[in-house]
């Protein structure tokens, strides 16, 4: 069978080793030399800091983060490290009796050799920088190609939109930055043992979830249902902890009328979102679009209890604070699934009812699958896309494309990463602009057995302290797969994303034992794995770009229209289920239909 993907023909970097001088394997070759049309990468000196510009104390911390920080360049610019061909660090206090750069500088580039230069130094350019290295980078070009449609972006909206393309009858190529298909559905097996997890996208239902439930049957994937059995831990604002059943309504709060305030701000939630028309949101819920979800909800009660009620529905579905989210956006993004509750439900209907086997990818893996031959182009950013007379040039990392329209399937908050020629029209380039991506920190922690069980607990947590505010049993039992997902998001996630992995871990574990502790013997788990999406070069935050106010008012009509003949999907611009993966593969069907309907009208 012919792969869907597109093969580099020949590396680009050769590596050479001279006659008559030493052996400088594994580390480095004496020479390198670069083959074929290439485009010549360059990076500033990277340094062990963050973002922030804080440097860790300890050298090997600082050893990691440069190399980390090189990497990120690197993709961000279109090239792995099979691509480099020059390497040079600078190296403070070097002592050649010590040489702690090098399983650092080995394990970056695992296996691979260009060409090195140590240059030992007296200082950098701030006292606290101890190690420097920048990298020369030659990225293999491919011959210009001519297609119909070019697609931006190879996660399940990129991927459903180029099918419907080339099912029409035309010719359609993704074109996708990171080296693999899936955007946010990223299924991975931390033991090898085939258990897979999921660290981005998890949940489908059968019914209203009809286009990625169609999409999942016709892949012939197995799915299980979300587990639902057992009782659900509450930890309150004040850390008492207290259990509910699962899909029910805590049974007390420290806070006086807590309870009652909850429920009132969730029933008055439900019925505010359903008078929103997701078609025309702004004009239902205009007044909405004036404030905060914070604010709203202080504009109906004072209670602690509600307002943390509020901060759970924000983290978990979008990764961000009430005060950081417009209430029309809110209660829009509710109603596309049905409403807040049905959204927010783990039972037949809600958008946690169902789990994949093999986990979400395989969705994404199945659909590249469908593709004609040679109609997917790896670790290829889009940076460019220029519309002329004569058609439309893309061009991507390795190499350019011809096409005569562009389906961009990328967040809006990433349209900053595209030179678009001519520029956006002003309102959809300042949606890019306005809008906020989420911090979404999913901890995915395995264990050797469903302890939880023992004590009749769900594997659910709802949490108004942290670092976790959620949790879900995401097991497959018959795999032998036993797992809590745990997310720590918005604030409580920020928190904690500044400390070194093992930190984190252990402050997720922790708060696992501070929860499940009282009620069950807590076993150390066997993995632990976490995505900060964040991070992520290529999503920069997660799971879908929200507006704070006003934006929607002003620019929320410009979500779906085209630029000249460039379009635009994403789980973000769908009317149903937006931000999940039925919303996804519903907008790629929109882009789809938009071209092949101009495809149409051409022949008329």
């Amino acid at each position: 069978m012919s792969s869907p993907y597109s093969k580099i023909k020949a590396p680009s970097v050769q590596t050479i080793d001279p006659h008559m001088l030493f052996d400088s394997r594994p580390i480095f070759s004496h020479s390198t030399t670069t083959s074929g049309p290439c485009r010549i990468v360059a990076t500033a000196g990277q340094v062990g800091c963050d973002q922030n510009g804080v440097f860790p104390t300890d050298i090997e911390d600082q050893l990691s983060l440069a190399m980390k920080n090189l990497g990120r360049a690197l993709e961000a610019a279109g090239a792995t490290v099979t691509d480099v061909f020059k390497l040079v660090y600078y190296i403070v206090d070097y002592d050649p009796n010590n040489r702690r750069h090098t399983k650092h500088v080995q394990a970056f580039l695992n296996g691979h050799r260009p060409a090195t230069t140590l240059v030992p130094v007296p200082a950098l350019a701030n006292p606290e920088m101890k190690f420097e290295i920048e990298a020369y980078a030659a990225v293999r070009q491919e011959a210009l190609r001519e297609v119909d449609v070019v697609v931006v972006g190879a996660g399940l909206s990129g991927l459903k939109a180029a099918y419907e393309v080339q099912r029409a009858g035309f010719s359609c190529v993704v074109v996708e930055a990171r080296d693999r298909v899936g955007g946010k559905t990223w299924s991975v097996d931390p033991l090898g043992q085939g258990k897979w997890i999921d660290v981005g996208a998890a949940w489908i239902n059968d019914t209203n979830q009809s286009k990625i439930y169609e999409l999942a049957k016709s892949l012939d994937l197995e799915m299980v249902v979300q587990r639902t059995t057992g009782k659900v831990i509450q930890e309150d604002l004040t850390g008492d902890l207290g259990l509910f059943d699962y899909g029910g309504t805590p049974a007390q709060a420290a806070e006086k009328n807590g309870i009652e305030s909850l429920v009132f701000i969730r029933e008055l939630a439900e019925k505010v979102c359903q008078t929103v028309d997701i078609h025309n949101p702004v004009q239902s819920g205009a007044d909405l679009d004036k404030l905060t979800l914070e604010e709203w909800v202080k504009s109906n009660t004072e209670s602690k209890t509600a307002m943390a009620t509020a901060k759970l529905w924000t983290r978990a579905l979008l990764g961000l604070e009430p005060s950081e989210v417009s209430a029309l956006f809110f209660m829009n993004y509710c109603k596309s699934a049905g409403g807040l509750l049905q959204m927010r439900s783990d039972f037949k209907n809600g958008g946690q009812y169902l789990r994949f086997t093999r986990g979400t990818q395989s969705m994404s893996l199945g659909l590249a699958d469908l593709l004609h031959s040679d109609s997917v182009i790896l670790s290829s950013p889009v940076r460019r896309i220029i519309q002329t007379l004569d058609g439309i040039l893309v061009s991507a990392g390795r190499g350019e494309l011809k096409c005569k329209r562009v389906i961009v399937s990328v967040p809006t908050v990433l349209y900053k990463e595209i030179t678009f020629e001519p520029p956006l029209p002003q309102a959809k380039a300042e949606l890019g602009k306005n809008n906020v991506h989420g911090y979404t920190l999913k901890v995915m922690v395995s264990f050797s057995e469903p302890w939880w069980r023992k004590a009749g607990l769900a594997g659910a947590v709802m949490s108004f302290v942290g670092p976790i505010t959620t949790t879900r049993d995401s097991s497959n039992d018959e795999k032998g797969q036993f797992s809590l997902t745990c997310f720590t998001n918005g604030d409580a996630g920020r928190k904690l994303s500044p400390l070194p992995q093992k930190e984190r871990f252990s402050a997720v574990v922790a708060h696992i034992k501070r929860m499940y502790g009282p009620y069950v013997d807590v076993p150390e788990p066997i993995a632990v794995t976490e995505h900060e999406w964040f991070k992520d070069q290529w999503a920069q935050g997660c799971p879908c770009p929200a507006s704070p106010p006003g934006v929607m008012t002003q620019f929320d009509h410009a979500l779906r229209t085209t630029h000249g003949k460039v379009h635009f999907i994403g789980t973000e611009t769908a009317y149903e289920w937006k931000g999940y993966m039925d919303g996804a593969v519903r907008s790629g069907e929109r882009g789809a239909r938009e071209v092949i309907d101009a495809f149409n009208r051409a022949k008329l």
